[in-house]
């Protein structure tokens, strides 16, 4: 049986949930700004970003259902978050490997988070917003397993462009 604190508790998780989506966004299209040199790279995230956007849409119905609606304060302290990442990366000259290990570690994070919600919303009861839930998380564990995949494939880009540009140098 449902609580009212439990019932806050799952909307609690889905303003979480919509805020991170909308973080993901904004890291989504920091990094595809950056990624002129790594297509396979950009194209995976091209497509995780429409996944994202529709993933914020299901959640905010979610919460709709609920009677409830997004949070500007948790979605505008998300977006700050990816600005101080995005800036401490910026300044890597390995840039695009502080990506990857950035977005391993989020996807991560995604997964967690949507165990939590599906699992808070089967015991309020809420089955429509635990299938939500759990249809998000197969889509996060599906991108967790391409960026993992992705992992040598752009390291050895990686090393293949620093290695040029160091031969490059070494002939000034």
């Amino acid at each position: 049986m449902a609580t009212n604190a439990n019932r806050e508790t799952l909307i609690d998780y889905l303003r979480d949930a919509y805020a991170m989506e909308q973080q993901a966004l904004s890291i989504i299209d920091r990094q595809l700004q950056r990624l002129e040199h790594y297509p396979q790279l950009s194209q995976g995230l091209q497509r995780h970003r429409a996944e994202t956007e529709s993933q914020a849409e299901r959640l905010e119905a979610c919460l709709h259902r609920l009677g409830a609606d997004t949070s500007a304060i948790k979605t505008g302290v998300a977006k700050m978050a990816v600005n101080m990442q995005a800036l401490m990366n910026t300044f890597a000259s390995d840039e695009v490997m502080k990506d990857m290990i950035s977005n391993y570690s989020f996807e991560a994070y995604e997964i967690v988070n949507y165990k939590i919600l599906a699992a808070t919303a089967r015991e309020v009861g809420e089955t429509e917003i635990e299938r939500v839930a759990t249809e998000i998380l197969r889509e996060e564990e599906a991108m967790l397993s391409w960026v993992d995949q992705q992992i040598p494939v752009v390291t050895s880009q990686y090393l293949a462009r620093e290695a040029n540009h160091d031969q490059r140098a070494a002939k000034r």
